[in-house]
């Protein structure tokens, strides 16, 4: 009984020292994604999806995420430092992977949200650098369509890619 009751005492302590802002909610926009969208290099109007795509940071030499098909993605820009490099790399899972390296620079900002979710960092003048093409490259052009990256516009593709 005696513990029932030391646990009810503690419980209701713990729960009193909480208040609405010690506490992140989802729906909080966080540092925004860079996203991309891939279109036919032959008629641009027409989206076109990727083969077993999937993206690498040199680095780290381990895959963002496993190969998928798809014709858009979202990923991380690198927070610490005002650019970040991907290898784009499209049949992923064949024996002759197409490979690209992209380099993105930035201007970063961070923003405050909240005692509870902290800050969280948004990119502007967004570039690109295309490495030179390679007989393993794919990509034949690349669009900025917004050099801000934020959480206001994480509808919207910010990049495009032809191939």
């Amino acid at each position: 009984m005696i513990k029932k009751l030391l646990l009810l005492i503690c419980l209701l302590t713990l729960f009193q020292g909480c208040t609405r802002d010690d506490i992140c909610p989802a729906e909080t926009p966080k540092t925004p994604l860079l996203i991309i969208q891939f279109f036919n290099a032959e008629n641009p109007e027409a989206s076109k999806e990727v083969n077993a795509f999937t993206v690498i940071r040199p680095e780290d030499e381990i895959s963002i995420f496993a190969p998928v098909t798809t014709d858009s993605i979202a990923i991380p820009l690198f927070t610490g430092a005002d650019f970040t490099e991907y290898f784009f790399i499209s049949n992923a899972n064949d024996s002759i992977q197409n490979i690209d390296f992209v380099s993105f620079s930035y201007q970063r900002a961070d923003e405050y949200i909240n005692r509870a979710c902290g800050f969280r960092t948004n990119f502007k003048e967004l570039n690109f650098e295309l490495a030179l093409p390679t007989q393993q490259s794919w990509i034949s052009q690349m669009n900025i369509q917004s050099d801000s990256i934020n959480a206001r516009n994480q509808d919207e593709a910010h990049l495009y890619i032809y191939h």
